[in-house]
């Protein structure tokens, strides 16, 4: 919702995402625009520019690691994330993986039904229960390739999660990022983070 309501009301945008009406449905769109006071309040405005910044951020981070030679993309919680539908990258040049929980990956794989939007060629689905299943084995048989580098973000999603489940999932990639040279990662977290990687972001 932030996102859209983003690309309605906010000048000049932070993020371009033509899809984030598209997959909240007509009667969320109907809500934003008929309830413009309730998006405007000064909370709304603080929060709907720390999610696009934080995304923002993230995609830029991934420009540059797909320039030093990253060919896999992992999205950690991905939620309603709309990058696999903007992506300027062929398939061959980029591959996306989309981890969430099953119910949540569920609802978005249904909003992208309704809205007539199809799956990517480049996008796979993971879905995964980071407190009860492995992510390593989850990726692995998705098709990740564990000897080439891969870009993580990792936005929103710790303040959710059980600590043990957080760092389960930072030291899976840490491992990663010493296993494969070139490999990344942007988080945003109420937790401390350390760098992990060569390269890594913290967004507050």
């Amino acid at each position: 919702m932030s996102r859209a309501v983003h690309q309605l009301y906010d000048h000049p945008r932070i993020l371009d995402d033509p899809f984030a009406l598209r997959i909240i449905g007509a009667h969320g769109e109907e809500e934003i625009r008929t309830h413009r006071s309730r998006f405007d309040t000064r909370l709304a405005r603080h929060l709907r520019a720390f999610v696009t910044a934080r995304s923002r951020v993230a995609e830029e981070a991934l420009t540059a690691a797909i320039a030093r030679g990253v060919r896999q993309y992992v999205v950690l919680g991905a939620g309603l994330d709309t990058f696999a539908l903007r992506n300027p990258y062929p398939a061959s040049l980029l591959q996306i993986f989309e981890v969430d929980h099953p119910a949540t990956q569920a609802l978005k794989r249904g909003r992208l039904a309704a809205a007539g939007l199809a799956s990517p060629e480049a996008l796979t689905f993971v879905p995964v229960d980071l407190e009860r299943q492995s992510l390593a084995v989850a990726l692995r048989e998705a098709g990740l390739k564990s000897d080439t580098p891969v870009f993580f973000s990792w936005l929103g999603v710790t303040m959710y999660l059980a600590r043990d489940a957080v760092m389960a999932t930072l030291k899976y990639v840490r491992a990663r990022c010493r296993r494969a040279v070139g490999s990344s990662l942007t988080i945003s977290s109420r937790l401390r983070a350390w760098d992990s990687c060569g390269v890594s972001r913290l967004v507050r």
